[in-house]
């Protein structure tokens, strides 16, 4: 009897956990070299398929995982072109067209893909007129649509720093020694990585809000809260923030004014920000440089370095519940641009 209840015991136990696995849902989805601009680098060669490898490694474990399990969406099933049309397709095709790549992923059966994420990389060479320094400027275009229907659900144009990055070591060129073709090659393709691992997590989020319901998940989870209140809420306790001043050995550099932009906030947030930020730890001085129904630049003036500028960005980000990409430009911009998350 007793074994017959550990039986029993053990099959309802196999079966909540199965019924709990199933609730994650995961979503087919194909990467595709989009290469149809002759401005753009022509597919298969050493940086485009490092910049494909890097977007398929990240769709498939984001970093945001937390993020997406409240989307009741535990992943992307992220499948290889070649493998899935070897058999029908000519795999040395470049230069393809829209039409194309859509004919070709709606072509495969086995499995169906739910997802297809056409990306174009754009990169060149520009040497500064003054001081002879050679950059690479580098640009990253994706979308991602709905395979059956043909519906939009995600896209974003990344670039590196606009004033562009200095090519270093043997893929400089120095003292009258030519730059090494392997070391530009190298070079290229770990800035693409870079701008692809941003990309492929802008887009597992993306995704995994607008079809969470969808594809089996049962939307947002609750919002988070902090002492029983929402985080959103909490943003607006500036009591509890750190008092102003530039006492500290972390206030012991040299005033300096850094230019923020927050880009893609709602109105609320931007009213937060500006309260966050003339709280800061080591703020000497904030102004309003631009503002817009979306975006808004500060002025800000501060003894902090970059490095904790950042990081006051990041935690204030948290506290807020949003999710967005803070980045550098150059020695003292920073841009902030929210990540546009849709649910239905």
């Amino acid at each position: 009897m007793k074994m017959l209840a550990k039986t029993a015991a053990a099959a309802i136990f196999g079966i909540c956990a199965f019924a709990g696995a199933a609730e994650a849902a995961t979503i087919n989805l194909l990467v595709m070299q989009e290469d149809w601009d002759p401005e753009s680098l022509v597919r298969n060669t050493r940086i485009q398929n490092a910049v494909l490898s890097t977007i398929n490694q990240t769709l498939n474990a984001p970093a945001y995982q937390s993020r997406l399990r409240q989307y009741g969406i535990e992943g992307m099933d992220v499948y290889d072109e070649t493998a899935l049309t070897l058999n029908f397709y000519q795999q040395d095709r470049q230069r393809r067209t829209d039409e194309e790549l859509i004919s070709v992923v709606r072509s495969v059966n086995n499995p169906q893909m739910d997802i297809v994420v056409p990306y174009t990389i754009y990169a060149r060479a520009v040497t500064e007129p003054y001081s002879g320094i050679v950059k690479l400027q580098m640009a990253l275009n994706y979308r991602a649509l709905d395979v059956r229907s043909g519906r939009f659900v995600g896209s974003d144009n990344l670039d590196l720093d606009t004033q562009g990055v200095s090519f270093t070591g043997c893929a400089a060129g120095l003292n009258g020694t030519p730059a090494d073709p392997h070391c530009i090659k190298e070079f290229v393709s770990q800035n693409g990585e870079k701008l692809a691992r941003n990309a492929g997590n802008k887009l597992a989020l993306q995704i995994a809000g607008l079809l969470g319901r969808q594809y089996g998940g049962s939307g947002a989870s609750q919002v988070e809260t902090i002492d029983n209140a929402p985080i959103n809420d909490a943003i607006g306790d500036v009591a509890a923030l750190p008092s102003r001043g530039a006492a500290g050995s972390g206030c012991d550099n040299i005033p300096t004014t850094f230019s923020v932009t927050f880009r893609g906030f709602e109105q609320r947030q931007m009213n937060a920000v500006e309260e966050y930020m003339a709280y800061w730890k080591c703020a000497l001085d904030l102004d309003v440089t631009g503002s817009d129904f979306s975006e808004i630049t500060f002025s800000y003036k501060t003894r902090s370095d970059q490095q904790r500028v950042l990081r006051n960005v990041r935690l204030m980000l948290e506290l807020m519940g949003v999710v967005a990409d803070p980045q550098t430009q150059g020695s003292n911009e920073i841009v902030v641009e929210a990540l546009g998350i849709r649910e239905n």
